[in-house]
């Protein structure tokens, strides 16, 4: 068994593009003081503002680029598990090295916030896998 996606250079680039919305939502929020200002919910969400569109918006994506992801395989569980792992790790150090270590966010991995989007990046691309399996498997019998 290959724990490696069969598509790697994709996988890895849809996860960067993942990222990169997130980064760049982010980026509008700090720069709108409106949106920047919203206060805290505590061990939730630092910035609201991020985090509440931005979990609506992954799990959209996710779905999306899950089923592209997977139009050309047949074991699409168990490669939406593996594509969901390959967002996951990229995703935590991609937000370990920026938030934590560039912008010495020492608190960043304290709220609920970001683990859900950790926790949507597996699970959708799994259960995505799973329903586009179980509806070709039902396709067959009928």
């Amino acid at each position: 068994m290959s724990y490696a996606p069969y598509k790697p250079g994709k996988a890895l680039w849809y996860a960067l593009l993942l990222w990169l919305i997130g980064f760049i939502w982010g980026m509008i929020v700090f720069m709108t003081p409106a949106l920047k200002d919203i206060p805290a919910s505590p061990y939730i969400s630092k910035y609201p503002a991020i985090s509440a569109p931005l979990t609506v918006a992954y799990f959209i994506i996710l779905f999306l680029l899950t089923k592209r992801y997977l139009e050309d395989t047949d074991k699409k569980a168990a490669e939406g598990l593996e594509f969901g792992l390959t967002i996951f790790l990229l995703n935590f150090i991609l937000d370990a090295l920026v938030y934590v270590v560039l912008f010495r966010s020492s608190d960043y991995f304290a709220y609920f916030s970001i683990w859900l989007s950790y926790i949507l990046a597996i699970a959708v691309p799994w259960f995505t896998g799973r329903w586009l399996e179980s509806k070709k498997l039902n396709a067959k019998i009928m």
